[in-house]
């Protein structure tokens, strides 16, 4: 399990986690000669259409253009492949996409929708807002029940 993180920040501030895939990172790394890729053996026009379904999706053209030539060709390191899919994935959801180890992220999930980023990035911090909004919402679900 890689213990590399990609953190964003969304429009509403709100932080947004990605795990990366250990087989994707190794698929940008290797390319689709390697036998396990599942782009192996596919015909030569296979990452245009690829290419095209994901800017489609939104995918923004430059990310779309990088990471699908990296699934043909490889040659990425570690750390290019899991930037590459930061800005492949997320790069058109929100800002301050920055690559973190898991030990940087908090582990009290409590406050998990409360926690915030400046839209340059930086540490996670809990919205006490967001984080009074949670507990009241909490609090008037255990009083309908009871």
């Amino acid at each position: 399990m890689t213990r590399e993180r990609i953190l964003d920040t969304r429009p509403d501030g709100s932080v947004a986690i990605t795990c990366p895939d250990e087989n994707g990172i190794r698929y940008l790394m290797l390319g689709s000669d390697w036998w396990q890729h599942p782009w192996h053996e596919r015909p030569w026009w296979f990452w245009i259409v690829q290419f095209q379904r994901k800017v489609a999706r939104g995918v923004k053209p430059a990310a779309a253009y990088k990471f699908c030539r990296a699934m043909v060709t490889g040659g990425l390191s570690r750390r290019e492949a899991i930037e590459l899919i930061g800005e492949y994935s997320v790069g058109h959801l929100g800002v301050a996409l920055e690559i973190v180890d898991i030990s940087e992220i908090p582990t009290d999930r409590t406050y998990r929708d409360a926690w915030r980023r400046s839209s340059n990035g930086g540490p996670i911090w809990v919205c006490e807002k967001a984080a009074q909004e949670i507990d009241e919402a909490r609090m008037w679900r255990l009083y309908e029940t009871a």
